[in-house]
């Protein structure tokens, strides 16, 4: 009789979709959802790598109340939000800049270019961020050689070596691998807007500008969303690159909150303290980000 009910109830369908979505959740509970709550649970103990002793080491909100007086923290929290601004700027203008340009030009054309713009997303970020490195060498690199032609070398512009131009120099490496991607998801987005809007903008006298602003421009709104989730949550996790073109220097202003966190990990090492910097990006993700995209999806849910 149970058997008979158990096929009766996968005939429904009722379990059955259960038991197809299974084996991705078991995905997501190990690989996400234990060792996300195992962090949050080591950040309430002074651990070392060494074996843990719940009553010895725990040390309830230390860490965190640490982080409130850790300058170090406030600047690479500083610097992070500042990269992910400049990089997410950059994309999207330098990606919708490229997209109109492809979209303009004959088909021919623009299918050629297309892989070749795409590239650079198919390169490491650690060998971005050495290519972009050597490029900004103030004796042998490409771009010191094209802004000589414009009276600048490395005392006018110090590139990587620099406190105040290192993190614009992290940002264009930045630009060059993922403005490729925002060049495909953009283009994509144009090409799905029908051309009537365009036709009939252009007997009502629009011009280019207002086309963009009063056709392009609401029609690409859900793309920019998920260009700016995606691109946005990457940038405030920032490491590889940043480890490859300056190491977090000149004077920590390219410091990551991931970097930071990995020297307090590995080198010091305070795993507990690490573990609780680590929730702060994790938290400073979900609030510029998370809540924004929540609330997106809620007022697209009501308009539809």
């Amino acid at each position: 009789m149970r058997l008979k009910e158990i096929n009766l109830t996968l005939e429904k369908g009722n379990l059955l979709s259960f038991i197809y979505v299974l084996p991705a959740l078991l995905i997501v509970l190990f690989v996400q959802v234990i060792p996300i709550f195992y962090g949050i649970f080591i950040s309430f103990f002074n651990y070392d790598l060494s074996r843990l002793n719940i009553t010895r080491d725990f040390t309830g909100l230390d860490n965190y109340a640490r982080m409130i007086g850790d300058s170090s923290v406030w600047r690479a929290l500083f610097n992070v939000i500042a990269f992910t601004v400049m990089a997410i700027g950059g994309d999207v203008l330098i990606g919708t800049a490229v997209s109109l340009v492809l979209h303009s030009i004959s088909f021919g054309v623009s299918r050629i270019l297309r892989p070749i713009i795409t590239v650079p997303l198919l390169v490491s970020p650690i060998i971005v961020g050495l290519v972009w490195r050597y490029m900004l060498d103030p004796l042998s690199g490409i771009v010191y050689w094209f802004l000589g032609f414009f009276g600048i070398d490395s005392t006018i512009f110090p590139g990587i070596a620099g406190a105040s131009t290192a993190l614009l120099c992290v940002a264009m490496a930045h630009w060059w691998q993922v403005a490729p991607f925002v060049i495909i998801v953009v283009s994509a987005g144009l090409v799905s807007i029908p051309v009537e809007y365009y036709e009939a903008g252009r007997i009502d006298g629009a011009n280019f500008i207002q086309m963009f602003f009063k056709v392009t421009l609401p029609h690409l709104r859900n793309i920019y969303m998920v260009v700016m989730v995606t691109a946005g949550v990457d940038t405030l996790k920032v490491y590889d690159i940043v480890f490859s073109m300056t190491g977090g220097g000149p004077f920590d202003s390219t410091l990551s909150l991931t970097m930071y966190a990995f020297r307090r990990a590995f080198v010091r090492p305070e795993m507990g303290y690490a573990m609780a910097i680590s929730c702060l990006s994790m938290a400073v993700s979900f609030l510029i980000f998370g809540i924004a995209f929540s609330r997106y999806n809620q007022r697209e849910a009501r308009e539809y």
